[in-house]
């Protein structure tokens, strides 16, 4: 989730509103007084196994007041740095062949799905599951290995190393294992996928109904029945870099729903949900069991989205749930009234005012979703600093959201918000936020990226510092890292540090076992910054016998876990 580059044209319009860590609204459910504040390692290091009452309902279960680890300091060392007694395994990297077919594991991992292998009989494993990897671009020096040019080889290895890997792993008394089954695949830029919803052949998308690939594949989401919801962010420098090969802008930047269990079931890319650079998809259910997903768009000054869909769930009913997400609503965040405002072109009269110059900027719902940036901008949409991953707490129901940093406005450092939604129903139109917790010098923490709960409804965030050389954070951050949040009590919003990375690296995709006694983590581009295969500033991930780092997946273990899980 590198920090992404300034668009221009239709992408490029901003309003003057905007939200920074400088400046909350009116609208806030108080002031922020849940604003993170330094711990003391010796206080952590007393309360570090005080872990909370475990029940079997995640709604029941009452929060953590401390980690159930003694936090670390920042590093620079290239490992993964974890407490005493948590240890980490290396599973899944970058090359390893793990198809019937012999293709191997994509690039640069993110966003992990974790998918029991009995879900669909009712069951919870937590030793056996197929895990979604989103690959979210690719570094050409080690895919490939041309720097300059962009023939058609090394286009084809970069298309190859990108999408999505649906891997199953299985825990026995060595640890875990990836383990053949025919399920195993890759789906990456050159996989058909259909389009579906109101832009499918529609001239947004030059006609197209099934177009070549799902690229740029950042954070994600599941489904209640079942479903992977990878998400394509950075998707507009591929089409100058992969020239000749087919690719098509505005055939990328969507939603993709993949079934992870049915390697026939072509993956669908829902236009409804909109296009921009899509970091995230959180799922939930309204009262009524319409599905409501959370989406943040990740660049400066651009807004946070919800869809809600127009048909409802019915549990068990996993047929049906596929469909679901063809049709439904998309909504803007208004975070000076507090709304969301609709973008629907034949119901919001300021879609149809909108004008470019003399000339109107949208004629059809089409063109509104796939420019859903300026169509949200047009309407009041809320400009914030970088939303990248958006998370519903699994007791209260209230939505958090990281807002990485935005250097536009002197804002280095980021913060962490959350909002609730009217009558606690995400499908409401109007919602009170505040201020969750602040990165600074003060937190310990800088630019927040994705966010996992675990079912104590606390919260895990790892952090998005894409060049510590160059700016104020690297005096005390230390590499990219992982840190724990108490949500409820006296410790609300406090950070503690769980883990860092290896040099260079992000951590993304954190999900956890059903159990909670396994973390799967991605390290992401470890070594990045080397100037050349002679010159690797990481070796993280190598294979015996070489020096170059490997994205990588990896299983983190020592948790306590909970019961009835």
């Amino acid at each position: 989730m590198s920090e992404p580059s300034t668009d221009s044209g239709l992408w490029h319009r901003l309003l003057s509103t905007q939200i920074t860590r400088r400046r909350a609204l009116g609208t806030a459910l108080g002031t922020a007084a849940a604003v993170s504040l330094p711990v003391a390692f010796s206080d952590a290091q007393a309360a570090a196994n005080n872990g909370a009452p475990v029940g079997t309902d995640p709604k029941a279960v009452s929060p953590r007041a401390f980690p159930p680890f003694t936090p670390i300091e920042p590093t620079g060392a290239d490992t993964l740095t974890l407490p005493r007694g948590y240890r980490f395994q290396v599973l899944a990297p970058w090359g390893e062949p793990f198809t019937e077919s012999g293709r191997t594991i994509g690039f640069n991992h993110d966003y992990i799905g974790y998918f029991p292998l009995d879900l669909h009989e009712g069951g919870r494993s937590s030793t056996d599951a197929l895990l979604t990897i989103n690959h979210e671009y690719v570094n050409p020096m080690f895919v490939g290995g041309d720097t300059k040019g962009r023939g058609a080889e090394q286009i084809r290895a970069e298309m190859e190393a990108v999408g999505v890997s649906v891997v199953r792993v299985r825990k026995g008394r060595q640890g875990w294992s990836v383990v053949p089954d025919p399920r195993n695949r890759r789906i990456d830029a050159l996989t058909p996928v259909e389009l579906t919803g109101p832009v499918r052949g529609t001239p947004a998308v030059k006609g197209a109904t099934t177009v070549k690939g799902t690229v740029g594949n950042c954070s994600g989401g599941q489904t209640p029945w079942g479903t992977l919801l990878t998400c394509e962010e950075n998707v507009d420098g591929y089409t100058k870099s992969w020239e000749g090969s087919g690719y098509e802008a505005m055939h990328q930047g969507w939603v993709t729903e993949i079934d992870p269990f049915d390697p026939q079931w072509t993956p669908k890319k829902r236009t409804g949900m909109g296009r921009f650079r899509h970091e995230n998809a959180a799922v939930t259910l309204a009262p009524d069991g319409r599905v409501v997903v959370y989406m943040g768009d990740d660049m400066q000054d651009s807004c946070i989205y919800k869809f809600v869909s127009k048909g409802s769930y019915t549990p068990g009913n996993r047929a049906a749930g596929r469909d679901l997400l063809e049709s439904g609503d998309l909504y803007v965040a208004n975070f000076g009234n507090g709304s969301w405002v609709l973008l629907d072109y034949d119901r919001n009269k300021k879609l149809q005012e909108a004008r470019t110059g003399d000339r109107p900027m949208f004629t059809s719902q089409a063109e509104v979703l796939a420019d859903a940036r300026a169509a949200a901008l047009a309407v009041g949409g809320t400009p914030v600093d970088r939303p990248e991953d958006i998370e519903v707490h699994p007791r209260t129901g209230d939505i958090y959201a990281a807002l990485t940093n935005n250097s536009k406005h002197g804002n280095f450092f980021g913060q962490i918000i959350r909002w609730t939604e009217k009558g606690s129903d995400p499908s409401a139109l109007s919602f009170l936020w505040e201020v969750f917790a602040y990165g600074g010098p003060q937190s310990g923490f800088a630019s927040p990226d994705n966010l996992v709960f675990d079912p104590y409804g606390n919260l895990w965030m790892v952090t998005d510092n894409s060049d510590l050389s160059t700016n104020p954070i690297k005096a005390y951050h230390g590499n990219n890292a992982m840190f724990f949040f108490p949500t409820e009590g006296p410790n609300a919003g406090r950070a503690y540090r769980f883990a860092v990375g290896p040099v260079d690296a992000e951590l993304t995709g954190p999900v956890f076992s059903p159990d909670g006694k396994t973390l799967f983590l991605s390290v992401q581009h470890p070594g990045e910054d080397s100037e050349s295969l002679d010159k690797l500033r990481s070796s993280f991930g190598a294979q015996a016998g070489s020096q170059v780092p490997r994205p990588t997946l990896v299983a983190i273990e020592g948790f306590p876990g909970w019961r009835g899980a």
